[in-house]
């Protein structure tokens, strides 16, 4: 069936990309508002510029930023990818981005001194979480149901996976909840990028997308695409570890060099996951999804890994 020119179907899936980048593009614009403010405010040799975008958190950002992740996880829920991995990693890393915004990056108690953006934290982030566990379970439910004789065979490897993500994070918030404001930012943060860099190779390696005849592709062939796609994934994953390890080596031999070095790895990784956004909107801008995304009811050769 030919994919017709007002087909709703498309027409959302090319909104959600490209409300993706959009979000993005506000995030950026509000913390380049907020950094010219406070250089312009704060007296010299006072800190104008943050260690990292997540600690805008604790500033007028807050809202934008909250905003802007909850916005993207709700999209990467949304969109439908390749049958197998590629549509659970679009998952998680929604789910993902959603819990960086709800729980934020720790600060010292004195930097948030006449600070109304730093009260009650704890208290915003049991609220935050516990209702989005309450709902996700329902939701998980829900999604299950339909599914459930899935669970007895391996096909339903993912609904496992997903259930064992939401148990383990209730588990982490109830039992250590002081573990959870702690560690739980950074770990969604790394594994939401995780999720990314293997989307994004997916789509490097899709070569099934040369074959479908009503695939017009926009500005590049099919190859260029995967390249790029290949590209991008490379990029995300050595950021991501020479960031993580840049840090911990600076934490331990020189805390005081370039306190901004967070800031740059979180906007570079930023920066390179819209560039991939405007690439899927350009590419399936109309056709809405992947040829491998439109399978709903077998499995395709090369989605996932076989046992």
């Amino acid at each position: 069936m030919v994919i017709k020119q007002g087909d709703p179907g498309r027409l959302t899936y090319r909104y959600l990309r490209v409300a993706i980048v959009a979000v993005v593009l506000v995030l950026f614009v509000s913390l380049t508002m907020q950094i010219v403010a406070d250089h312009g405010r704060l007296a010299s040799g006072e800190e104008w510029w943050h260690a990292s975008i997540s600690a805008y958190f604790y500033s007028p950002v807050q809202s934008v930023f909250v905003g802007t992740l909850v916005a993207i996880g709700t999209c990467l829920i949304a969109i439908k990818g390749r049958h197998g991995a590629e549509e659970v990693l679009l998952n998680f890393a929604g789910m993902f981005a959603v819990l960086v915004a709800l729980v934020p990056t720790p600060l010292d108690a004195d930097m948030c001194t006449a600070e109304p953006y730093c009260v009650d934290v704890p208290e915003r982030v049991g609220n935050n979480i516990g209702t989005l566990l309450l709902v996700g379970g329902l939701v998980l439910v829900l999604a299950t149901w339909p599914r459930r004789r899935d669970l007895a065979n391996r096909h339903g490897w993912d609904l496992w996976l997903t259930w064992l993500a939401w148990a383990a994070t209730g588990v982490w918030l109830l039992v250590w909840p002081g573990g959870f404001l702690t560690a739980a930012h950074y770990a969604a943060a790394v594994l939401l990028f995780a999720c990314l860099v293997a989307v994004a190779w997916i789509n490097g390696s899709d070569d099934a997308v040369t074959a479908q005849s009503l695939e017009r592709l926009r500005g590049m062939s099919a190859a260029a695409f995967r390249v790029w796609y290949r590209w991008i994934a490379v990029v995300m994953a050595v950021v991501l570890v020479a960031g993580l390890a840049t840090m911990a080596l600076l934490d331990r031999f020189a805390p005081d060099f370039f306190p901004q070095t967070l800031f740059v790895v979180e906007a570079v990784l930023m920066l390179v996951f819209a560039l991939f956004w405007v690439l899927q909107t350009i590419q399936f801008w109309e056709i809405g999804l992947p040829a491998r995304a439109r399978v709903e009811d077998r499995r395709v050769p090369g989605d996932t890994p076989t046992a």
